[in-house]
């Protein structure tokens, strides 16, 4: 039986099931047959040529059985065997007379054998006009069934056994194929869940409008299948803007066996607010992979295609979060490479002044022999050397800010005390620029738990820059505000302020306004950004509200206890506000403290 499978039916169990069922069939009736030859001759005698050219057609079945061995094409096997049974039976009709009942039997046996081929519809048609064609031609006449068993009874017998045996193999052949078929189904079914369940795909048999009849896979873990793909709901899932390219996709599979693809975006779920009965649908992203169904034997079905539904989301967010990452790392090197140019700018002037003036004092042909010329280039000297162990210790500062090894020492203290030992170190140059310097503390603020190193260099900043850029006759105030857990200081100034357009870079290393650059003024571009992250390692925030010509007033807030911040450590975020009109004269904020107010002229 092995042998005389074709090599194509290999590793299919429904095919090889239906070979090796016409294949036995057709064996036991070329076995019958032969077998009966015998008992033919005891019985009958020497054969006339009629029966010699009916035991050859007998034959045909065997026949058959060799075209399927060589060929493996079933088709051509079981139209010759069909073909065969009716050839047989008009043969009788026309070389036995008073045989038509066989005929008939043979033509039924046929009719049989077609009815078990679901695939050769038209030789059914072909038979029963065959049936009709005898039945008329053998008219009324028709011999009973026991007058021909009477007359031929070895006949009938040698003929009959092997008809039934036959008809028996072909019912038993059926069962054992569709045997054969539901355990390939079963079997493949596992199989598919197994893959689709590894993978995660989830395949759907739809037809060109998006109807789909049938789901596998396991996709439980997004969808409900039954409930959320079965029928239309699945293409009602589908987002609106999606849904041409997917039809479009299905459309393109019926058309033609090329794989069609679309990316659709379709309803997971709904996410519910919880302040607000809004509902809002929830889409993941998916990539459809859509190609034309095909039926066992290699025919396209009708109208049918096959989906695979692929879960993207989480690639596509993977690809976003590595796209920003990327993006990230690449402004990082700008402006590492931009903060290494400012660095370079601004350690450059210190030094130039310092090798310059130091080579002039110790070069006898230029140096000066006034005292006070040489007092003046000492003092040239002395003040750049400051201003460069200024930038350093800022940046020095700044990188531990950032590398997050700067940590604050939290102990309790009064803030306006700290407020006003800072006041009295800016008095001084306040009064060299003609500034007058205000103080508004609110009564009840009293102790706060916070690093007082950093709140100082945070007033220090903050005052320094208000009195730097505030022109002679202009005030400079210090204001200190209750606001629930958390206090603001707000240092507010009616000076040059500051543009729009440099309201977002300010924070920035190095970064100088345009008003500060016009003014002349010396600064280094580090104490906005040495406030900020202190600010930030206290866990609090800053807002600036600025315009030109209509001053500036910065507010940080700061917590009562930093311990219970919740601090992440990162530089705090600035929140600006472009102001129009005239300068506010004191920074209030609303709902706040009475305050008292000092002043100093």
């Amino acid at each position: 039986m092995d042998a005389a499978l074709h090599e194509r039916v290999a590793g299919r169990p429904v095919e090889e099931a239906r070979h090796r069922a016409f294949i036995v069939a057709r064996l036991v009736v070329a076995a019958c047959v032969l077998l009966s030859a015998p008992l033919f001759l005891f019985f009958d005698g020497a054969p006339t040529t009629s029966e010699l050219v009916l035991f050859l057609l007998a034959q045909i079945p065997l026949a058959s059985v060799i075209v399927l061995s060589r060929t493996g094409d079933l088709r051509i096997a079981r139209s010759l065997s069909i073909g065969g049974w009716l050839t047989m039976a008009t043969a009788i009709h026309a070389l036995m007379p008073g045989y038509d009942a066989l005929s008939i039997a043979l033509l039924l046996v046929a009719l049989v054998e077609a009815a078990l081929t679901p695939d050769v519809g038209t030789i059914i048609v072909i038979e029963v006009v065959a049936i009709a064609a005898l039945a008329l031609t053998a008219g009324l006449n028709l011999r009973a069934p026991r007058e021909l068993l009477t007359e031929h009874a070895a006949t009938a017998m040698l003929l009959g056994a092997p008809l039934f045996l036959y008809i028996a193999a072909l019912v038993l052949g059926a069962v054992r194929v569709e045997q054969a078929r539901a355990r390939a189904e079963a079997r493949n079914d596992r199989d598919l869940m197994l893959l689709t369940g590894a993978v995660g795909d989830i395949l759907l048999h739809l037809d060109r409008a998006g109807f789909v009849h049938a789901v596998l896979g396991d996709g439980r873990h997004v969808f409900d299948l039954k409930r959320d793909l079965v029928g239309r709901e699945f293409f009602t899932r589908i987002h609106v803007a999606d849904r041409p390219s997917f039809l479009k996709a299905v459309s393109d599979a019926v058309d033609g066996m090329a794989v069609a693809t679309a990316a659709v975006r379709v309803q997971v779920g709904v996410a519910r607010n919880a302040s607000s009965e809004f509902v809002a649908p929830v889409f993941n992203s998916f990539e459809a992979r859509v190609r034309r169904a095909q039926s066992n034997d290699g025919e396209c079905a009708a109208e049918g295609v096959v989906c695979a539904l692929r879960d993207v989301h989480a690639t596509l967010e993977a690809d976003i979060a590595l796209a920003a990452t990327h993006a990230a790392a690449e402004r990082a090197a700008t402006s590492n490479v931009r903060l290494l140019a400012n660095v370079s700018h601004e350690l450059r002037t210190p030094l130039n002044a310092i090798i310059g003036f130091s080579q002039m004092l110790a070069t006898d042909e230029i140096a000066p022999s006034e005292p006070a010329k040489q007092r003046e280039y000492a003092s040239i000297i002395s003040d750049s050397g400051n201003h460069l162990l200024e930038i350093v210790n800022s940046i020095l500062d700044m990188s531990k800010i950032e590398s997050g090894v700067m940590e604050i020492v939290a102990e309790s203290f009064a803030l306006p005390t700290l407020a006003d030992q800072c006041c009295d170190m800016m008095q001084l140059q306040a009064d060299q620029s003609g500034v007058t310097l205000a103080r508004e503390y609110a009564e009840t603020l009293g102790e706060i738990v916070a690093d007082k190193r950093g709140c100082r260099q945070i007033l220090i900043n903050l005052l320094s820059n208000a009195v730097k850029f505030t022109p002679r006759g202009g005030t400079v105030k210090l204001a200190l505000l209750l606001e629930g857990n958390h206090v603001v200081v707000t240092v507010a100034d009616d000076g040059a302020g500051i543009a729009a357009g440099d309201l977002a870079r300010l924070g920035d290393p190095f970064f100088q306004t345009r008003a500060s650059l016009d003014s002349g003024r010396e600064g280094t571009g580090l104490g906005l950004s040495m406030v900020c992250g202190l600010v930030g390692l206290h866990g609090g925030s800053i807002t600036i509200e600025s315009g030109l010509q209509v001053g500036t007033a910065v507010s940080v807030r700061l917590p009562l206890d930093c311990r219970n911040s919740g601090a992440t450590g990162g530089p705090a975020r600035i929140q600006t506000i472009a102001r129009l009109g005239a300068p506010l004269s004191v920074a209030v904020v609303g709902g706040a403290e009475p305050a008292t107010v000092k002043k100093i002229a």
